[in-house]
């Protein structure tokens, strides 16, 4: 073999908050995950979320990301709830791995701005909440 070429798909999940409640809490804004505050009760998370339509305000955002992200040259193949309440997901099509590292930093950027658009804010972190999913 005179080369090896490396694909990537990624998949970022993400939650979208109020913008508000988000600006709310000192935790989230500046470590991007609760630190303080009570565990939620058990059986939060359920698969219901995952089949459930995708909220309107939110559809929005991720149409909106999608088109941002085509025109800077980043299909995404891939939009949808996540298990838990507010979490989501978008995946684009698989590329060369250098690329794909690159795409990924793009869209938290672009889906960070698009949500404050529409008075939203997206937690790039899987895992924010603390006993959730």
């Amino acid at each position: 073999a005179k080369a090896i070429h490396s694909f990537l798909g990624w998949e970022q999940e993400f939650f979208i908050l109020k913008a508000d409640l988000y600006r709310k809490r000192p935790d989230l804004v500046n470590c991007g995950r609760t630190l303080i505050g009570k565990l939620p009760t058990r059986n939060q998370q359920a698969e219901l979320n995952y089949f459930a339509p995708v909220p309107e305000k939110v559809e929005k955002v991720l149409n909106n990301v999608q088109a941002a992200m085509l025109k800077l040259g980043v299909p995404m193949a891939v939009l949808h709830n996540e298990v838990a309440c507010a979490q989501h997901e978008m995946s684009p099509i698989y590329c060369h791995s250098t690329f794909s590292c690159d795409n990924n930093v793009l869209f938290m950027e672009v889906m960070e701005r698009e949500a404050e658009k529409l008075g939203l804010h997206a937690l790039c972190h899987e895992k924010p909440f603390a006993g959730i999913n």
